[in-house]
């Protein structure tokens, strides 16, 4: 099964790509070129290694400064947002 992470840049596509390397391993993650995505490959019903790849992507949202991602997984697409806090009006 092929997931794809589409993000703002290729600069923030490259960074992603080595956080999903050490979690994941060179062989399941693709990164072409100047491409805004990283594909990944997992094995069909490995909710594992999904689940992996979702911690992953989030944490790297809460280091990044990138606001939001998006992940294809299969024909289904998912946004990931960075949490943000609102401020209080008074």
């Amino acid at each position: 099964m092929e997931m794809r992470i589409v993000v703002p840049d290729a600069t923030s596509a490259g960074a992603l790509a080595e956080r999903l390397t050490i979690v994941l391993g060179a062989e399941r993650i693709s990164l072409l070129g100047d491409r805004q995505e990283v594909d990944v490959r997992v094995e069909q019903g490995s909710d594992r290694a999904i689940l992996h790849v979702l911690d992953a992507v989030v944490r790297w949202l809460e280091h990044a400064s990138v606001g939001s991602a998006e992940m294809w997984l299969g024909d289904h697409s998912y946004r990931f947002a960075r949490w943000v806090p609102v401020e209080t009006w008074q």
